[in-house]
């Protein structure tokens, strides 16, 4: 299992210089289906079982391991404060965050990723302060299908609802239940189609999905965006509504004011 384990690693790495545990895991089930192995095996045997084994032995290069990632906190530059994000990437676990920074397109595209634990606080704040400061940017929210989650009650969205509801331009990307979730690269093939989980196709076609619905939601190229982080247009394919709370992932209004959203979807 070793060799299988080292394979699926560095297959992971020629597109991604970081993945999951999870990603691993799902990286060598498809190694396994390739090669006719169609025996079970879960998430939980394979992480105490095979992937401790090796992980044993030293570390598995581009794996992130929470032990390993954590970084004191800084001070926000002072260039922070002279611009805002393109658009606003929320996660619902914190590995996303790393691995979407470490390919790179968080500053390509000027996207800020930050997850719904509050993770980095120091972007998040940065985020928050922007927002109170009149600055505006779309969010997409990216989650698995089991992510039950109201993320109006976390932050940043909290407090961007709290400042200027009505100028939320918010999208749902996460796996809706029962559809798979759109491969825009083509890496994952039919393991993907039933997915419900974000981490069952390759780091790479994940970056690729966010990024291009996220960046679809600003209209132009991102690098040609005002610095100040302009109000975005909600375009075509948003409708203005004030939804109910009830087992909803788009937001409340607020003081009768309604709150812009997209029809969620994952892009299919």
């Amino acid at each position: 299992m070793n060799d299988v384990i080292e394979c699926a690693a560095a297959d992971l790495l020629l597109n991604s210089p970081a993945f999951t545990q999870r990603g691993l895991y799902h990286a060598v089930m498809r190694a396994r289906a390739a090669a006719g192995n169609v025996r079970p095996l879960t998430w939980e045997a394979f992480s105490a079982g095979p992937l401790a084994r090796r992980l044993r032995l030293g570390p598995i290069p581009g794996l992130w391991q929470e032990s390993t990632s954590r970084r004191p906190l800084r001070r926000l530059p002072a260039e922070w404060r002279a611009y805002f994000p393109a658009a606003i990437l929320l996660v619902d676990r914190p590995e996303l965050v790393e691995i979407f920074a470490a390919s790179g397109v968080l500053v390509q595209a000027r996207i800020a990723g930050v997850c719904i634990d509050g993770s980095p606080s120091r972007v998040v704040n940065w985020l928050r302060s922007g927002w109170r400061a009149g600055h505006r940017a779309p969010v997409g929210y990216l989650h698995n299908a089991k992510t039950v989650v109201y993320p109006y009650l976390f932050e940043p969205l909290a407090t961007f609802l709290a400042v200027s509801p009505g100028d939320l331009v918010y999208r749902d990307l996460g796996i809706r239940p029962g559809a798979g979730l759109w491969d825009p690269l083509g890496l994952a093939s039919a393991y993907a189609r039933q997915a419900t989980e974000l981490d069952e196709v390759p780091p790479c076609s994940l970056i690729a999905y966010a990024a291009t619905r996220l960046l679809a939601m600003i209209g132009t190229d991102p690098m040609l965006a005002p610095l100040g982080g302009a109000k975005p247009s909600p375009g075509p394919d948003v409708e203005v509504q004030a939804p109910a709370r009830g087992g909803s992932s788009r937001p409340p209004s607020r003081q009768g004011r309604t709150v812009h959203t997209v029809v969620p979807g994952n892009g299919r």
